[in-house]
């Protein structure tokens, strides 16, 4: 008998290798930081590969640099808060561990090179 895999996403994914930035609040209050890259981005999610992952349920600020498209000039920079609802852990053959993020909004602004 076969699996039949339900696809619970509202949004279109984007396959995007983009450069990210994030900082949380620790549980003492303190602030943390991480960075990756984006796997997808949605309008209304994303999902990050990175060594550095917030717990779930935390509440981060998420800060992408789009790089311009061939023979473009300016880049694009996604700013938003999300919240973490799955993270994943490598595994000892694949090596990708990274997290999923619910988007509350986004705020595109003309970015430069660097995070």
């Amino acid at each position: 008998m076969f699996a039949v895999q339900t696809e619970l996403r509202s949004r279109v994914r984007h396959r995007l290798a983009a450069e990210a930035v994030f900082t949380w609040r620790s549980a003492e209050g303190g602030w943390l930081h991480g960075e990756g890259v984006t796997r997808d981005l949605s309008v209304g999610g994303a999902f990050l590969f990175s060594l550095t992952c917030p717990p779930v349920g935390a509440t981060i600020q998420l800060d992408v640099l789009l790089f311009p498209l061939h023979g473009g000039t300016r880049s694009l920079r996604l700013k938003t808060e999300a919240t973490v609802i799955r993270v994943e852990h490598a595994s000892s053959d694949v090596g990708n561990e990274g997290f999923a993020v619910v988007l509350e909004g986004l705020n595109l602004g003309e970015g430069g090179n660097d995070l």
